[in-house]
Protein backbone atom coordinates (compact mmCIF):
# COMPACT_ATOMS: atom_id res chain seq x y z
CA UNK A 1 0.00 0.00 0.00
CA UNK A 2 2.14 3.30 -1.23
CA UNK A 3 0.16 5.89 0.76
CA UNK A 4 -3.42 5.45 2.39
CA UNK A 5 -6.16 5.92 0.02
CA UNK A 6 -9.30 4.29 1.45
CA UNK A 7 -11.27 6.78 3.56
CA UNK A 8 -10.71 6.21 7.34
CA UNK A 9 -14.65 6.80 8.19
CA UNK A 10 -15.33 3.15 7.11
CA UNK A 11 -14.26 -0.08 7.28
CA UNK A 12 -11.57 -1.27 4.95
CA UNK A 13 -10.25 -4.87 3.45
CA UNK A 14 -6.90 -3.92 5.30
CA UNK A 15 -8.51 -3.37 9.06
CA UNK A 16 -10.65 -6.68 8.33
CA UNK A 17 -8.34 -9.31 10.43
CA UNK A 18 -8.96 -6.57 13.71
CA UNK A 19 -12.82 -7.03 13.28
CA UNK A 20 -12.48 -10.34 12.57
CA UNK A 21 -10.75 -11.44 15.69
CA UNK A 22 -7.01 -12.21 13.98
CA UNK A 23 -5.08 -8.95 14.30
CA UNK A 24 -1.44 -9.16 16.52
CA UNK A 25 -1.72 -5.45 16.71
CA UNK A 26 -5.57 -4.62 17.27
CA UNK A 27 -9.00 -5.16 18.32
CA UNK A 28 -12.42 -5.21 16.98
CA UNK A 29 -12.70 -2.05 19.41
CA UNK A 30 -9.56 -0.58 18.16
CA UNK A 31 -11.04 -0.39 14.66
CA UNK A 32 -13.91 0.98 16.02
CA UNK A 33 -12.64 3.84 17.98
CA UNK A 34 -10.49 4.84 14.90
CA UNK A 35 -13.37 5.14 12.41
CA UNK A 36 -15.57 6.87 14.86
CA UNK A 37 -13.04 9.61 15.64
CA UNK A 38 -11.97 9.94 11.77
CA UNK A 39 -16.08 10.17 11.49
CA UNK A 40 -15.14 13.03 14.37
CA UNK A 41 -12.85 14.49 11.99
CA UNK A 42 -9.39 13.52 13.97
CA UNK A 43 -7.08 11.55 11.96
CA UNK A 44 -5.48 8.22 13.00
CA UNK A 45 -1.90 8.30 14.86
CA UNK A 46 0.72 6.71 12.57
CA UNK A 47 2.25 3.51 14.08
CA UNK A 48 5.02 1.41 12.78
CA UNK A 49 6.54 4.47 10.39
CA UNK A 50 9.60 2.69 9.39
CA UNK A 51 8.03 -0.43 9.00
CA UNK A 52 5.56 0.71 6.89
CA UNK A 53 7.68 3.27 4.93
CA UNK A 54 10.10 0.13 3.98
CA UNK A 55 7.11 -1.68 3.18
CA UNK A 56 5.93 0.93 0.50
CA UNK A 57 9.30 1.23 -0.98
CA UNK A 58 9.86 -2.51 -1.56
CA UNK A 59 6.00 -3.11 -2.57
CA UNK A 60 6.84 -2.28 -6.30
CA UNK A 61 10.29 -4.98 -6.59
CA UNK A 62 8.26 -7.61 -4.28
CA UNK A 63 5.04 -7.05 -6.84
CA UNK A 64 7.24 -7.60 -10.06
CA UNK A 65 8.84 -10.71 -8.88
CA UNK A 66 5.80 -12.27 -8.32
CA UNK A 67 4.62 -11.47 -11.57
CA UNK A 68 7.54 -12.61 -12.94
CA UNK A 69 7.20 -15.98 -10.88
CA UNK A 70 3.38 -16.24 -11.96
CA UNK A 71 4.68 -15.45 -15.68
CA UNK A 72 1.65 -12.78 -15.72
CA UNK A 73 2.40 -10.12 -17.99
CA UNK A 74 0.45 -7.82 -17.12
CA UNK A 75 0.87 -5.91 -14.27
CA UNK A 76 -0.82 -2.84 -13.13
CA UNK A 77 0.82 -0.97 -9.53
CA UNK A 78 -1.08 2.44 -9.19
CA UNK A 79 -5.16 1.72 -7.98
CA UNK A 80 -7.39 4.14 -6.61
CA UNK A 81 -9.95 3.08 -3.79
CA UNK A 82 -12.32 0.57 -4.55
CA UNK A 83 -15.59 0.22 -3.27
CA UNK A 84 -17.69 -2.82 -2.42
CA UNK A 85 -21.18 -2.52 -4.42
CA UNK A 86 -23.24 -4.75 -1.79
CA UNK A 87 -21.89 -3.39 1.46
CA UNK A 88 -19.36 0.05 2.98
CA UNK A 89 -15.80 -1.84 2.54
CA UNK A 90 -13.32 -0.13 0.58
CA UNK A 91 -9.58 -1.29 -0.54
CA UNK A 92 -6.53 -0.30 -1.92
CA UNK A 93 -4.78 -2.58 -4.63
CA UNK A 94 -1.09 -3.51 -4.21
CA UNK A 95 -1.09 -4.90 -7.57
CA UNK A 96 -3.48 -6.27 -10.35
CA UNK A 97 -2.93 -8.99 -12.81
CA UNK A 98 -5.99 -10.27 -13.57
CA UNK A 99 -5.84 -11.16 -10.44
CA UNK A 100 -5.58 -9.36 -6.97
CA UNK A 101 -1.82 -9.01 -6.00
CA UNK A 102 -0.71 -7.91 -2.04
CA UNK A 103 3.02 -7.47 -1.25
CA UNK A 104 3.71 -8.02 2.65
CA UNK A 105 7.30 -7.27 3.92
CA UNK A 106 8.01 -9.11 6.95
CA UNK A 107 10.73 -9.83 9.55
CA UNK A 108 9.60 -12.77 10.41
CA UNK A 109 10.75 -16.37 9.67
CA UNK A 110 10.03 -17.85 6.17
CA UNK A 111 6.63 -20.13 6.81
CA UNK A 112 4.38 -22.74 4.78
CA UNK A 113 1.27 -20.57 4.64
CA UNK A 114 0.58 -17.02 6.14
CA UNK A 115 -1.30 -16.10 9.40
CA UNK A 116 -4.82 -14.77 8.54
CA UNK A 117 -4.15 -11.44 9.98
CA UNK A 118 -1.16 -11.06 6.98
CA UNK A 119 -3.19 -10.97 3.96
CA UNK A 120 -5.85 -13.76 3.59
CA UNK A 121 -8.37 -12.15 5.06
CA UNK A 122 -7.75 -8.96 3.03
CA UNK A 123 -7.15 -10.70 -0.20
CA UNK A 124 -10.41 -12.11 -0.03
CA UNK A 125 -12.41 -8.95 0.68
CA UNK A 126 -10.08 -7.62 -2.33
CA UNK A 127 -11.07 -10.28 -4.55
CA UNK A 128 -14.95 -9.97 -3.63
CA UNK A 129 -15.07 -6.15 -4.45
CA UNK A 130 -12.75 -6.77 -7.58
CA UNK A 131 -14.74 -9.83 -9.03
CA UNK A 132 -11.42 -11.49 -8.74
CA UNK A 133 -10.88 -15.37 -9.49
CA UNK A 134 -7.82 -15.52 -7.77
CA UNK A 135 -4.72 -13.79 -5.86
CA UNK A 136 -2.02 -14.29 -4.28
CA UNK A 137 -0.11 -12.81 -1.23
CA UNK A 138 3.53 -11.91 -2.23
CA UNK A 139 5.66 -11.90 1.01
CA UNK A 140 9.08 -11.17 1.37
CA UNK A 141 10.70 -12.44 4.73
CA UNK A 142 13.35 -10.78 6.45
CA UNK A 143 14.64 -9.16 2.94
CA UNK A 144 15.97 -12.70 1.82
CA UNK A 145 13.13 -15.46 0.96
CA UNK A 146 10.01 -14.70 -0.88
CA UNK A 147 6.96 -16.60 -1.41
CA UNK A 148 3.92 -16.34 -3.22
CA UNK A 149 0.93 -17.49 -1.74
CA UNK A 150 -2.64 -18.25 -3.73
CA UNK A 151 -5.70 -18.14 -3.33
CA UNK A 152 -9.22 -19.35 -4.42
CA UNK A 153 -12.07 -17.03 -3.14
CA UNK A 154 -13.31 -18.40 -0.33
CA UNK A 155 -16.92 -18.43 0.17
CA UNK A 156 -17.35 -19.16 4.13
CA UNK A 157 -14.53 -16.66 4.53
CA UNK A 158 -16.35 -13.70 2.62
CA UNK A 159 -19.81 -14.69 4.06
CA UNK A 160 -17.76 -14.15 7.34
CA UNK A 161 -16.69 -9.93 5.87
CA UNK A 162 -19.45 -9.53 4.62
CA UNK A 163 -21.14 -9.82 8.00
CA UNK A 164 -18.91 -8.44 9.68
CA UNK A 165 -18.69 -5.65 7.77
CA UNK A 166 -22.49 -5.14 7.78
CA UNK A 167 -22.52 -5.15 11.91
CA UNK A 168 -19.29 -2.74 11.69
CA UNK A 169 -21.36 -0.08 9.83
CA UNK A 170 -24.00 -0.98 12.27
CA UNK A 171 -22.60 0.11 15.12
CA UNK A 172 -21.35 3.09 12.94
CA UNK A 173 -24.99 3.87 12.58
CA UNK A 174 -25.51 4.22 16.42
CA UNK A 175 -22.94 6.47 16.96
CA UNK A 176 -23.69 9.16 14.09
CA UNK A 177 -27.52 8.56 15.45
CA UNK A 178 -27.39 8.78 18.88
CA UNK A 179 -23.70 9.89 19.86
CA UNK A 180 -23.53 6.13 21.72
CA UNK A 181 -20.48 3.58 21.22
CA UNK A 182 -21.51 -0.04 20.48
CA UNK A 183 -18.32 -1.17 21.12
CA UNK A 184 -17.86 -5.25 21.05
CA UNK A 185 -18.31 -7.34 23.86
CA UNK A 186 -14.93 -9.74 23.32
Amino acid sequence: MVGKVTPNTMMSASRLPAVLGHSKWSTANDELMSTIHAIDGQEPEEIFKEAFDWGNLLEGPILKEAAKRLNLKKLALKHPAHFAKDIPLACSLDGLANGVLEAKLTSFEAEDAPPLWRGPIQLQAQMMIMGAKWGAVCTLYKGLTMRVFLFAPHQATQDAITAAVIDFDRRLTVYKETGEIDSYHI
